[in-house]
C-alpha cells in the first residue's frame, strides 16, 4: 500500500472509531442527579450557573447509532436540500467520487466546527464568565466562545474554528462565527465552505444528560441559499477526556524510511 493511501486510512481509522469506554477514567462527581440505584439521572433538569443561564458544562458525544462521518451520500445535509453554487456543486462531487480523499484531517489539520462534532469522539464544554471553552478529544484541539460582547477583531488571521461570539437567547446560547479559513471542509462528504462562511449554531441542553446544537450554514460564495442541520448529543458523566494525538504525519515517515521530528 502506498504511504499516502495508508495515511489516509488511519487518518479514517482515527476519526470512524469510538474509543472504548474502558480507556476513560472514571471519576466520581459529586453534585450529580441520580437515580434510585445511584446512576447518574440524564433525564434530572439541567443546572444552571450562579446568574441563572443553563449551564453547558460536561464531557459529550454523539449516541450511540447517530448516523456516523461515513454514513448517508450527503453526510450531514441527509435529507436537507442543499442550493449549491456552481463550483461548489462540482468540488462536492469530486470529492464524493473520491472517498474523501484530500480530508484536511489527513494532514493533521483540525476538522472545522460541524465536520468537528459529528466524529464519535467527546468534547468538554467549559462555561466562565465571559467565555465558553470547548476541548476536542480528538487531536486536542481546542476553540473558544466569547460571551463578554467584544466585536469581531479587524485585523485576524482567519482559523479553521472561526472567531466566535455567543449571547443568550433565554434558554439558547446562540452562537455567531466568522473569520473561517478558505476550502474548508463542513463534514466528511465533502461540503465545501469558504472564507465567507457565517456560521449560526443554538445550543440547548434539554436536561441534565442531553444537549442539541442547531447549525445554520450561511457562505454565499458556495451556496445559493442558507442551510443547516440539528445535531444532539448525551453527557458522559463522570469521566474525563483522554489524550488522543495525530500520528499520520509520523506514520507516512515511517513508512518511507524517513525521521519523524
Amino acid at each position: 500500500m502506498e504511504a499516502r493511501a495508508l495515511c489516509r486510512v488511519l487518518a479514517l481509522t482515527c476519526v470512524l472509531a469510538a474509543p472504548a469506554s474502558a480507556q476513560w477514567l472514571h471519576v466520581p462527581q459529586p453534585g450529580i442527579p441520580r437515580t434510585a440505584d445511584g446512576t447518574p439521572d440524564l433525564t434530572a433538569p439541567a443546572p444552571r450557573t450562579a446568574d441563572g443561564k443553563p449551564d453547558l458544562a460536561g464531557i459529550w458525544r454523539r449516541p450511540r447509532g447517530a448516523t456516523p462521518p461515513s454514513g448517508p451520500p450527503d453526510g450531514l445535509a441527509a435529507g436537507i436540500q442543499v442550493l449549491f453554487q456552481p463550483w461548489a456543486e462540482a468540488v462536492y462531487k469530486t470529492r464524493g467520487e473520491n472517498g474523501g480523499k484530500g480530508m484536511p484531517s489527513e494532514r493533521c489539520l483540525p476538522h472545522g466546527i460541524t465536520k468537528a462534532f459529528s466524529v464519535p469522539e467527546p468534547f468538554k464544554i467549559i462555561e466562565t464568565p465571559g467565555l465558553i471553552l470547548i476541548l476536542h478529544e480528538e487531536f486536542n484541539h481546542h476553540r473558544e466562545i466569547f460571551t463578554d460582547g467584544r466585536r469581531m477583531p479587524e485585523h485576524r488571521a482567519p482559523t479553521s474554528f472561526g472567531y466566535s461570539r455567543g449571547t443568550w437567547d433565554g434558554n439558547t446560547l446562540v452562537v455567531n462565527t466568522t473569520g473561517f479559513v478558505d476550502e474548508a471542509w463542513l463534514d466528511f462528504r465533502g461540503h465545501p465552505a469558504t472564507d465567507a462562511l457565517h456560521m449560526v449554531e443554538r445550543y440547548r441542553r434539554r436536561d441534565f444528560g442531553h444537549l442539541e446544537i442547531q447549525f445554520t450554514i450561511d457562505d454565499p460564495k458556495a451556496y445559493r441559499a442558507p442551510w443547516g442541520m440539528t445535531m444532539t448529543f448525551d453527557l458522559l458523566p463522570e469521566t474525563e477526556l483522554i489524550e488522543h494525538i495525530c500520528e499520520n504525519e509520523r506514520d507516512a515517515a515511517r513508512i518511507e524510511g524517513g525521521s519523524t521530528p
